[in-house]
């Protein structure tokens, strides 16, 4: 039986964020981010460790279960810079 977990919806996420008392626009301020990047973070569309990290902790969920996806199971990767072992960047070293 294969066990699938998912992403926490991006309302979810916001129910979250009201009910920790915490807005968009101040996790932009404290990340020092556009707004829209918060948004797009919490749409699925982008990706960023660092935001995504201190969206949990404010509001107080552990990222690996608002986004299981990417750190319990590594993927989907959205696109980007190739990882390090990527043969573009093989020769690199």
């Amino acid at each position: 039986m294969i066990n699938k977990t998912y992403d926490m919806m991006p309302d979810e996420i916001r129910i979250a964020m009201i009910r920790a008392g915490v807005s968009q626009a101040e996790l932009a301020r404290r990340n020092k981010v556009k707004p829209i990047m918060i948004n797009r973070i919490i749409m699925g569309l982008s990706v960023s460790d660092r935001v995504m990290r201190s969206i949990a902790e404010a509001i107080g969920i552990d990222v690996k279960r608002i986004w299981p996806s990417i750190y319990l199971h590594g993927g989907p990767r959205k696109p980007g810079r190739p990882k390090s072992d990527s043969p573009l960047t093989s020769g690199l070293r």
